[in-house]
């Protein structure tokens, strides 16, 4: 998650969210490098699980504030200052990002977690990818 600082629009074309992100706090992919959507720069990703047929925009663990890292257990490290759109990062990550069966968001089998407040979640799917 992120404080409120940037502008971040979310891409989803097929699937209209307007309702849906109304004072709302959602999970962000961020360090994105600055692209122009819509006439605003946005630098950062909705992270959604999703099917062909629905969309639906993960929840980070209730007690959350923005700006709080997530976390994968068993994955340490610092994030990129900017992610290199040569190097690929996203086309490499995103395969191993999914839902499990309780709709728990995770990174190779390992749980989206913000550190004493819990894991991020889709409402209703299971099993499916995140993008």
């Amino acid at each position: 998650m992120r404080p409120l600082r940037n502008s971040h629009l979310a891409a989803i074309i097929l699937f209209p969210f307007h309702q849906q992100m109304q004072n709302r706090k959602v999970v962000l992919l961020c360090n994105l490098k600055p692209a122009k959507m819509r006439g605003i720069v946005s630098q950062a990703m909705v992270m959604c699980a999703s099917t062909p047929e629905k969309v639906e925009i993960l929840d980070p663990p209730s007690g959350a504030e923005p700006g709080e890292r997530i976390t994968f257990q068993g994955f340490p490290g610092e994030p990129d200052k900017e992610l290199n759109p040569k190097k690929k990062v996203w086309e490499q990550v995103q395969p191993d990002l999914r839902t499990d069966n309780q709709g728990v968001a995770s990174y190779k089998g390992a749980a989206f977690e913000v550190a004493g407040k819990g894991v991020c979640k889709a409402q209703t799917l299971s099993n499916t990818s995140i993008r």
